[in-house]
């Protein structure tokens, strides 16, 4: 699998949300169904399907993933 650089995670909080590159968290693509941040755990919702062949030709599409809080 391939990390492109304009890969991302959004991060759900209660006042908003933060977005991200994998990159800069150290994450691959695709991005595990569990992360941790700032001491929260959260877990992964949704991500893109497009596979790193479909994304290499495509210039103006990028892909992401969307993490909720995982707090019982």
């Amino acid at each position: 699998m391939t990390t492109f650089a304009d890969d991302f995670i959004v991060l759900q909080f209660d006042h908003g949300v933060v977005r991200q590159p994998c990159k800069a968290m150290g994450l691959e693509w695709p991005p595990p169904e569990r992360v941790e941040v700032f001491g929260i755990p959260f877990k992964r919702e949704r991500y893109s399907s497009i596979t790193d062949e479909q994304r290499e030709g495509m210039t103006n599409v990028c892909r992401g993933a969307e993490y909720s809080p995982d707090i019982p």
